[in-house]
């Protein structure tokens, strides 16, 4: 398993409610992918949000901690960790997030439970990103 899973068992473990998307995802759902970094979608309510302020301020190496503020309002976060990189859709959990949260399946990642998007999910929100940064 890449190292960089850990991150997501580390904020499931610091009660971070979020669903992993991304290489990350499909990895899970055992495609031979490579997993450089962590797309994770936060639930959007303040208090997860605050939990994800917290852990965050633990887990970055350089102090360059996003305020809550900012995760109250970015579309995207993304911080170097001392797992690797974590890129926070923060705009996507504000727009789907129930939607997001009904399809994915809780996967196992160092004994801790990770919530994961559908393969299908996945695969269609990558597509989505693909054209609109094109």
């Amino acid at each position: 398993m890449p190292p960089i899973l850990l991150l997501a068992a580390v904020l499931a473990v610091e009660e971070v409610s979020f669903v992993l998307v991304g290489s990350a995802a499909l990895y899970l759902h055992g495609y031979l992918i490579p997993v450089a970094d962590i797309d994770a979608v936060p639930a959007p309510d303040a208090g997860n949000l605050a939990r994800l302020h917290a852990a965050l301020a633990v887990l970055v190496r350089d102090g360059r901690v996003p305020s809550i503020r900012s995760l109250s309002a970015a579309d995207v976060v993304s911080v170097r960790t001392s797992y690797g990189r974590l890129d926070c859709l923060l705009g996507r959990g504000r727009r789907d997030w129930d939607r997001l949260r009904d399809g994915a399946r809780q996967v196992r990642v160092s004994d801790t439970g990770v919530m994961v998007a559908s393969a299908a999910t996945v695969t269609a929100l990558r597509r989505s990103h693909k054209r609109t940064t094109r």
